[in-house]
């Protein structure tokens, strides 16, 4: 049986012209059809497009309302001739990446669903020589991220410098009113319950933010003269598919009801309202979670049915994130960092004593993404 190369499954194998439209048909079985208006805009002639900066040349306003005046192709090119004159040529494998169905699987990230400590056996666990030197170990690093939304770096000097070089290889330090990198205690240095010693429901961080934060990196650099303290992580994605499938009325809300946060000290007041999970509108994936017990504001409801929705789908979430069976708890040492996903996993830790130094920073979620992309582990 002969078996096509890649190269050959896209191939162009005819070409329909229909009103105002191009339907082109490949090798591979798929047959695509590009509007008029879509083509012109995509034309990549030195007139239109820089190819050396990934841009267009015109403006959309520029862009000729122009009619196909002609249509002609080979097996790796379409060509098509304008009522203005102008010619376009498109490559058969930059065209067949717009097919619908496939260009959104393609952009959508493919998240592994998880509950409870076995993640630890398959996320990413790697030196902080090989993922700072390395660029097969950052691979394993972003992969498990994108996966798993954790990965750890082991052997990093138990400093803030040393700390802040993870950080970097990240995707960039992302500065907050908590500062760029940051170090706490039980030293009451912001109003935020981080910063004393009592045990913290999981949760996200920064849901007061217009912008949540990306990734959030933690590692404790001292902890002596006490016990505790151990770290708290959930899946809240597993969570959240979870109650979309046992509670699908108390999914939807929390889908469609703006959840005001907000945070306030001297100096500052951070105010943001969204949806406690977000979804892609065409494929239906979860996109993000922003669930915090503690950063919740006051607020006015429509009427009495509203405020009774938003308790009780509130709680019906918070029981899949507070079951012990869907955590995985695990003590962060000197030495380790702990990189996750603020936008899916939750965290939280148990209460401690004694003298507990934890530093760390956020990354921005475009610049993690930047060097996942880049990496070429996603489109």
């Amino acid at each position: 049986m002969y078996l096509y190369t890649m190269a050959e499954f896209m191939r162009i194998e005819s070409v329909t012209e229909t009103k105002g439209a191009v339907e082109v048909n490949f090798a591979n079985g798929m047959t695509i059809k590009f509007e008029d208006c879509w083509l012109r805009d995509h034309c990549r002639c030195v007139s239109c497009y820089h190819a050396d900066t990934y841009q267009r040349a015109q403006h959309i306003l520029d862009i000729p309302e122009a009619k196909i005046a002609d249509v002609a192709f080979t097996e790796t090119q379409l060509v098509v001739t304008w009522d203005d004159n102008h010619k376009s040529t498109y490559e058969a494998d930059f065209l067949i990446q717009f097919n619908y169905e496939t260009y959104k699987e393609g952009q959508s990230l493919k998240p592994v669903l998880w509950h409870g400590g076995s993640v630890a056996e398959k996320i990413a666990r790697i030196h902080v020589d090989k993922f700072l030197e390395t660029k097969e170990a950052a691979e394993e690093v972003f992969q498990s991220l994108l996966d798993y939304g954790v990965a750890l770096i082991e052997g990093v000097e138990p400093n803030i410098e040393a700390t802040e070089q993870v950080c970097k290889a990240l995707g960039g330090v992302q500065h907050t009113i908590f500062g760029g990198m940051w170090e706490f205690t039980t030293k009451a240095d912001h109003a935020d319950t981080a910063y004393t010693n009592l045990p913290l429901a999981v949760h996200n961080d920064s849901t007061y933010f217009t912008e949540s934060t990306g990734l959030q990196i933690l590692h404790c650099i001292e902890h002596f003269g006490g016990v505790g303290g151990e770290t708290v992580l959930v899946d809240g994605f597993y969570g959240a598919t979870r109650l979309k499938a046992e509670s699908p009325e108390d999914f939807n809300f929390l889908t469609e009801f703006e959840l005001e946060a907000e945070y306030i000290e001297e100096g500052h007041h951070h105010k943001c309202a969204a949806p406690v999970i977000t979804v892609d509108k065409s494929t239906k994936d979860i996109k993000q979670i922003r669930f915090n017990v503690y950063d919740r504001a006051p607020m006015a409801f429509e009427d009495g049915e509203e405020c009774r929705n938003y308790y009780r789908a509130l709680r019906s979430l918070a029981k899949y994130y507070q079951d012990p069976r869907n955590q995985w708890q695990f003590k962060l040492k000197p030495g380790l960092v702990m990189v996750m996903d603020n936008f899916r996993v939750l965290h939280g830790r148990t209460g401690f004593s004694g003298k507990r130094v934890l530093c760390g920073s956020y990354v921005a979620r475009s610049d993690w993404l930047d060097r996942a992309r880049a990496l070429r582990l996603i489109q």
